[in-house]
């Protein structure tokens, strides 16, 4: 298991649309810690580095497979609801557990910018804190940066609760469906643990808190919206 990690996921479609701009600037900007990417698809397909690891998401986590055949045919009436859509995310942050330690989980409509310095992952998931976050107490967390420490007793209940919104189909006794809901439902449960602590970032207002931050955006980029696809692309112009 290595100290630290980046994480992220994607498949085959999305790596050519957008998140091969988080590949090429992992290594463009050379960052220390190593790249696991949880893929659904062929692991030859995507751009090979010695410090990026693709693993097949659905063989490490066969829930996941699972609570998609189950449920890919419900019908969605916004993104918010379409629960196997934000699956994804949860499980391959589980399935990181067993990688890393302290496990950085990246969106992959984000870029990297500048290569992050070593004490900046300490500052930002020190060694008492469970869970770094984006806090937005009057929207929903912001999930598309998250920190993670392994190394901490809860982890394992932690988990068990987050991803049982899934196993037992309880995600859809939720408001809305998607992992920022289920996060967040599961942050509530376990509060008032004394083995539980947080760390929010952010000034703890709506919208794009991630844009705004000065921790994260001298490093990383989150490109949401139809900035993710790059001023040339078809998407771009159809977003204007």
């Amino acid at each position: 298991m290595q100290n630290k990690i980046f994480i992220t996921t994607f498949n085959r479609k999305l790596y050519d649309e957008y998140a091969k701009g988080l590949i090429n600037t992992f290594i463009k900007t050379n960052q220390k810690l190593p790249l696991y990417v949880f893929v659904e698809d062929d692991i030859n397909y995507f751009l090979k580095n010695d410090n990026i690891h693709y693993i097949d998401l659905f063989k490490e986590e066969p829930d996941l497979k699972k609570f998609i055949e189950k449920n890919k045919d419900k019908e969605t009436k916004s993104f918010a609801l379409d629960a196997v859509r934000f699956s994804y995310k949860v499980f391959a942050q589980n399935a990181a557990r067993k990688y890393g330690g302290k496990i950085y989980y990246v969106d992959s409509d984000c870029i990297f910018t500048k290569q992050i310095p070593d004490e900046w992952f300490d500052e930002c998931l020190p060694d008492d804190v469970f869970l770094t976050f984006y806090d937005r107490p009057n929207q929903y967390t912001e999930t598309g940066f998250l920190a993670f420490n392994e190394n901490k007793l809860i982890s394992k209940a932690f988990f068990t609760h987050y991803l049982n919104y899934y196993k037992t189909n309880s995600i859809y006794n939720l408001k809305a469906y998607t992992d920022c809901h289920t996060l967040d439902a599961t942050r509530k449960h376990f509060l008032n643990d004394i083995h539980y602590k947080e760390k929010p970032l952010g000034d703890g207002k709506n919208a794009h808190i991630m844009a705004r931050d000065k921790f994260l955006n001298p490093y990383i980029d989150h490109r949401k919206g139809r900035r993710k696809f790059g001023p040339n692309s078809p998407e771009w112009s159809k977003n204007q």
